[in-house]
């Protein structure tokens, strides 16, 4: 059995999608390369509580004011418990509800979609920034999880714009798509882009979706992904070796299986 038709099986068997152009198996490498070449180990804390809606971040909160939170869940831990510990307010967006979870004084919502144009249904990231911070802040959190359209996002949205944000909390969608010759060239480029201002503090994949293998490769379905500016990093920097899982990470749904992120995404070698 050839690689391309092991890989297709494992494809259907694990999502019940193949592609017809599975990406070469030494540009998935590099995507590996840059996404471990991003790493850093930093002091970190859990915020939002165990489960799914609770993150590891930088312990640097210091001085933030604003949260941006595209993509509204059914509750807002996260963004409550920065609101009671931190005093940091949050912006909400999202057009599938009505309301936030929670009624909170700290909570400004707007009933959009975060995407790459601006409409009735849609905002882009920077009008969204405009129009609630203007130009006054530069060190905020955007913690997104606006299932896929994280990428149309990042494309759109100006570098200096996302360097307003101190960290970044997002939740990367499809990854078994890294496989696919035409959309790894994209996700590749946001990272890239990415790594320009930024580093990883945290990964975690969510074990709601499961993982994708493709010969020795592994990828999580979704994972969750902590960012930290690259000029914050001196004052939290941790001597302590990147290990994962993380004593404080949580299952995301506590009835399935844990998903350990697998070694090619973070050891070297």
């Amino acid at each position: 059995m050839s690689f391309t038709s092991r890989f297709k099986e494992t494809m259907v068997e694990s999502t019940g999608l193949f592609f017809d152009k599975p990406a070469p198996a030494a540009n998935v490498n590099t995507f590996l390369e840059q996404f471990r070449s991003m790493l850093v180990s930093v002091d970190l804390i859990r915020l939002g509580g165990t489960g799914d809606g609770g993150y590891l971040v930088p312990d640097d909160l210091d001085g933030v004011k604003h949260c941006f939170s595209p993509g509204v869940d059914v509750k807002a831990s996260f963004e409550n418990e920065l609101a009671e510990k931190y005093g940091i307010r949050s912006f909400m967006a999202d057009a599938s509800v009505s309301e936030p979870p929670l009624d909170s004084d700290y909570f400004v919502f707007d009933p959009k979609f975060l995407g790459s144009r601006n409409d009735d249904t849609f905002i882009t990231l920077s009008s969204w920034i405009e129009e609630k911070v203007g130009n006054d802040d530069r060190e905020m959190i955007l913690q997104m999880d606006i299932e896929g359209a994280e990428y149309e996002v990042f494309v759109e949205t100006p570098m200096d714009v996302l360097s307003r944000f101190r960290m970044m909390i997002l939740e990367f969608h499809d990854l078994e798509r890294l496989f696919d010759q035409k959309m790894l060239p994209l996700i590749s480029a946001v990272f890239a882009k990415l790594a320009r201002n930024f580093s990883i503090a945290h990964v975690h994949p969510n074990n709601c979706r499961s993982v994708v293998s493709r010969g020795d490769v592994d990828v999580p379905r979704v994972i969750e992904v902590s960012f930290i500016r690259n000029d914050r990093i001196a004052g939290i920097a941790s001597d302590q070796p990147i290990a994962l899982p993380h004593p404080l990470d949580e299952l995301c749904c506590p009835e399935r299986r844990d998903i350990v992120m697998p070694d090619a995404w973070w050891k070297a070698g």
